[in-house]
């Protein structure tokens, strides 16, 4: 499934959905397997409130690894800079295509020539 179309069953869905994306705790546990089963499919989230505070979401794996992964590049200072350098090198111009990497380390086989019988 495309992220758009994901995105776009989750935007039909919330606004069709019983379950409002902000719920108690005593809400949250009654609709338990329902709520798990909206993340799963149509990767909506869900904020769960305890004494009308959000205390807690519940969200899709994924979201999470990702929202880790980036958070883990963004407080890596010297991978930070050379994204940040690579960004500059890109726009100067300063780059190869894969054609003349794979070229220059000899990765892609050179067309053979058919023998005529």
């Amino acid at each position: 499934m495309s992220f758009d179309n994901a995105y776009e069953k989750a935007y039909a869905l919330d606004m069709n959905s019983p379950i409002p994306s902000t719920l108690t705790v005593s809400d949250a546990r009654a609709n338990l397997y329902d709520m798990m089963e909206e993340v799963r499919k149509y990767l909506k989230r869900f904020v769960i409130t305890h004494h009308g505070k959000p205390q807690a979401v519940l969200l899709p794996v994924e979201d999470l690894e990702s929202w880790e992964e980036t958070l883990d590049i963004l407080s890596n200072k010297k991978l930070m800079r050379d994204i940040r350098q690579a960004e500059k090198d890109f726009k100067a111009g300063r780059y190869y295509t894969l054609d003349e990497v794979e070229q220059r380390l000899q990765l892609k086989e050179k067309p053979r020539k058919r023998r005529s019988s």
